[in-house]
């Protein structure tokens, strides 16, 4: 175990060895290796710091020095940037959309080159180009933001691709986000309606000189580039015949391309880009398929957000075209109809198309640049050849996060649904986390928060969600309301949709996402950075409770004020039809507003935001939250209870008051045995939404209902987790009945939301959690529950301190299990076994700490090492204790 750490910082690798430090934190006397904030002098733009640490463990026992890192600082004032913006469209008429623009500049140099950084962002997307090679292999730059607020610029180190004499710096400018078809209706122009470039290209030489090349008038422009049409839904309409060779290389003759303009556009909401980048991934290869109405149809096998390369020969002008969809119909045919929904405009309808004409070579090779589709299956159309599957190549697209987590168990079903899982993380985590990738793509936070905890063991999300949170929280209104989209997709051009903003359980995202990756990480950063958002929020909700319902002014309440019962609800969402629940009725929750998931997630947010409050010694805000907190929840006893005592066929009525801790202690037991009772009757399927789906499983687990939990996430009749699977899912679907029994889809397959059990998967079935008094797996618990069918589970998570694995198997009478705790952490191992005398330690053959009985289960806690149990069969517990709440 670490007891000390010193970390050494200088501006140069000359500096660091001579002992020329901006930084020397000397010998620290600490165990923390994580979240260890700089202690030097003051950074300043374009400064880098090198750095290296070395720690001593606990028999003081000192480390050598660790390899040499950096960090280097972008452009941090506005003063730092020379650069004008440029618009390259002569004429803009909203109502059209335009080809790409081509921009490039050319320039000299004489001497010999250091370094050099280019700094550039857009209104639009781009790809920039030295000397005709690619900038980088970022797609899709700068990202999703509210662009009239936060822009993202990149920095890119192109030493590398400068040269002496001419050098040409060139940039394509598409339509993204800033003006393409974005969210549900498809409307365009968002955030304005000419696109803008910034390019700041410095270059230090030899000799100590700096040559800086900016955007300005000099620069030159042209639409008669062969990208005719760039949008993220409608998709790329590629001419190769305007093809222009050369023009991003020098001696490029550009008499003919037209000057830019000097634009207009904010500078002081540039910020440095500290999100993942976008990147191409994974590719697939396809099958051909000749469907019962005669089209062609590659069929890659796996539905995903990403693009399709090919190659194609044939005749000059001839256009092919590729449509890209997720699934075929109840007869065998490629559809795109079940995303062209009731609420998508008939004339604005989803393309996902790619339209490309020929140029008449030999062999032509495309993929596309600006856009991105959602899609399993590809509909061939007007190809001019026979066509091959190796000519064809389906690229994921996402951000490019960190995989951290694997779970494998003896049921392949459950291990497809949670490859699903990630893979509908996957097509949806592309700068901000969107419901679907293809029909609204957009960053719905009630989604998110239901998901954020187990995309976060799938996949290193930090980085992910504090950009996306810095999104929410700067579209958050003066209220405190928080949009229940972010950044925005036009929402607010819909009268309608303004009536449906601030949704409880979409805006407590605000609070729920920083705390999580509080939780996971052990970073209160997020917390320092987002609490006058979350504390707005919260605010926002008790504000909201002051006010009453018109239905409800006459009505006893002794706990008014505390009792949100105004303002639209998504509510539970989702959710299958029950004896107590004939679906959702969105004109109703307008009027009468969702006053029990309101009332819930005041409470329950009021609760967090008091215990991040704690963490960051804000006492007296923790005192006054946590009582808010309390009241609420005695406001959702008295309205939505009989006394604590629940009654009614809705599941998610049982689940969410014992998962987020609004009952009484005493009356948690008797309302999960109750919805145990249910799931029963029931035939074991699903009866939740969206909001609950994420916990039914963990509270059915802490109050003795494993096998039931067992069952429910079994079964694979409709509705289920599993029945997706026996419909060939390869992506979490939106709803329970995505595919149904005859086949016919209905709107989004790729959508991450129900997929929130797999966390479920780690923390109980393999048993890795955080410890509740902890935060980043500093110290955790072990604590598997076997049950249902199941006769082995493994599990790996990867934190920030190493390897977590946890296995099991259950053979010839015999629990065995293996685990491994990375350095410098701790955890408490439950075993489920309730006798000590039947547990035998096989490796390592002695421990300092012996076994001890924990809430009636076999316990031992251990530090970093590999560690085996067996337990006799019989002695299986499936965890007697049930869990603190």
């Amino acid at each position: 175990m670490q007891t000390a750490y010193q970390i050494k910082a200088a501006e140069s690798l000359e500096q660091l060895e001579n002992e020329e430090l901006t930084w020397n934190s000397e010998k620290i006397q600490s165990d923390e290796c994580t979240h260890i904030y700089y202690g030097g002098k003051e950074l300043k733009s374009r400064i880098r710091i090198y750095w290296k640490v070395k720690i001593w463990d606990e028999e003081g026992k000192e480390s050598d020095w660790s390899d040499i890192a950096f960090f280097e600082m972008g452009l941090l004032k506005v003063e730092d940037w020379s650069s004008k913006w440029i618009n390259p469209e002569k004429e803009i008429d909203s109502n059209i959309q335009y080809p790409a623009s081509y921009l490039r500049k050319e320039f000299c140099l004489d001497k010999a080159v250091k370094k050099a950084r280019l700094y550039i962002t857009s209104c639009g997307v781009y790809e920039a180009w030295i000397n005709g090679k690619r900038v980088g292999d970022q797609v899709l730059t700068p990202g999703a933001t509210n662009y009239d607020k936060r822009l993202q610029y990149q920095t890119y180190d192109v030493t590398e691709l400068i040269d002496l004499k001419q050098n040409v710096l060139g940039v394509i400018l598409g339509d993204g986000w800033f003006r393409g078809r974005v969210g549900n209706y498809g409307w365009r122009n968002i955030y304005g309606t000419g696109l803008l470039l910034l390019a700041q290209l410095e270059i230090e030489l030899l000799d100590g000189e700096t040559i800086t090349i900016v955007t300005d008038e000099n620069w030159k422009t042209t639409k008669e580039g062969p990208i005719r049409l760039s949008d993220l839904q409608d998709g790329e309409n590629y001419d190769a015949r305007y093809d222009i060779e050369g023009w991003n290389k020098s001696n490029f003759k550009d008499a003919y391309w037209d000057k830019v303009n000097v634009g207009s556009y904010k500078y002081d909401i540039l910020i440095g880009s500290n999100s993942v980048p976008i990147r191409e991934k994974e590719s697939f290869n396809p099958i051909i398929l000749r469907t019962p109405d005669g089209n062609t149809v590659l069929d890659f096998g796996q539905n995903l957000s990403g693009y399709v390369k090919f190659r194609v020969s044939g005749k000059g002008g001839s256009t092919v075209t590729l449509v890209h969809g997720e699934t075929l119909d109840q007869n065998g045919n490629f559809t795109i109809e079940h995303l062209n929904n009731t609420s998508r405009p008939k004339e604005r309808p989803l393309k996902q198309e790619i339209n490309y004409t020929l140029r008449g070579k030999e062999l032509e090779e495309f993929k596309p640049h600006f856009t991105v589709h959602g899609f399993r299956y590809v509909l061939v159309k007007n190809w001019t050849e026979e066509v091959k599957a190796e000519n064809f190549e389906a690229v994921a697209i996402y951000s490019d996060m960190m995989e951290t987590g694997e779970f494998e168990c003896s049921n392949n079903m459950i291990n497809k649904l949670v490859k699903n899982t990630l893979w509908s993380e996957k097509s949806n985590f592309i700068d901000v986390p969107t419901d679907c990738p293809q029909r609204e793509r957009a960053g719905w936070t009630g989604d998110a928060q239901v998901f954020a905890r187990t995309g976060s063991t799938l996949m290193n999300t930090a980085t992910f969600f504090t950009k996306w949170m810095k999104d929410v929280a700067i579209q958050q209104h003066s209220n405190g309301m928080i949009c229940n989209i972010s950044p925005s997709v036009g929402v607010e051009k819909d009268k309608a949709m303004k009536f449906v903003e601030g949704s409880a359980g979409w805006g407590d995202a605000a609070v729920i996402i920083p705390w999580t990756m509080w939780k996971v990480y052990g970073d209160k950063r997020i917390l320092e950075e987002q609490w006058d958002s979350m504390k707005a929020w919260v605010d926002y909700e008790a504000n909201c409770a002051k006010k009453t319902h018109w239905s409800r002014i006459f009505k006893k309440n002794p706990y008014r004020k505390y009792t949100w019962d105004t303002k639209f609800h998504w509510g539970e969402w989702a959710e299958p039809a029950s004896k107590d629940f004939k679906g959702e009725n969105v004109g109703k929750q307008v009027v009468f507003s969702v006053p029990e998931v309101a009332t819930a997630y005041f409470a329950y947010s009021s609760g967090l935001l008091a215990e991040c409050a704690e963490a960051l010694g804000k006492k007296d805000e923790a005192e006054r939250y946590r009582a808010l907190s309390k009241n609420a929840k005695c406001a959702y006893i008295y309205n939505f209870t009989n006394n604590g005592d629940i009654g009614s066929s809705r599941q998610c009525l049982y689940v969410r008051p014992v998962a987020l801790g609004l009952l009484p202690k005493e009356k948690m037991k008797p309302a999960i045995d109750k919805l145990s009772k249910l799931v029963e009757e029931n035939n074991y399927n699903i009866g939740t939404g969206f909001l609950s789906t994420p916990f039914i499983c963990k509270v059915l687990c802490d109050f003795g209902h494993i096998e039931t939990a067992y069952k429910l996430v079994e079964q694979t009749s409709h509705p289920s987790w599993l029945y997706p699977i026996t419909k060939g899912a390869t992506t979490i679907w939106e709803h329970w009945d995505g595919v149904n029994e005859e086949n016919v889809p209905r709107e989004s397959l790729n959508h991450y939301s129900y997929g929130a059990i797999v966390g479920w998967f780690f923390q109980y079935v393999a048993g890795i959690d955080i410890d509740e008094k902890s935060t980043g797996y500093k110290t955790f618990v072990i604590a598997p529950r076997p049950g249902g069918t199941l006769t082995s589970a493994s599990a790996k998570y990867i934190s920030l301190y190493g390897e977590i694995k946890s296995s099991w198997e259950i053979n010839n009478n015999k629990f065995s299990m293996k685990v491994q705790i990375p350095p410098n952490t701790s955890a408490k191992i439950i075993l489920p076994c309730e006798d000590i005398s039947k547990v035998l330690l096989i490796r390592p053959s002695e421990v300092n700490n012996g076994f001890y009985i924990y809430e009636e289960n076999v316990c031992i806690d251990v530090c970093s090492g590999i560690y085996e149990f067996i337990c006799e069969r019989s002695e299986i517990s499936g965890m007697k204790g049930e869990k603190n709440n």
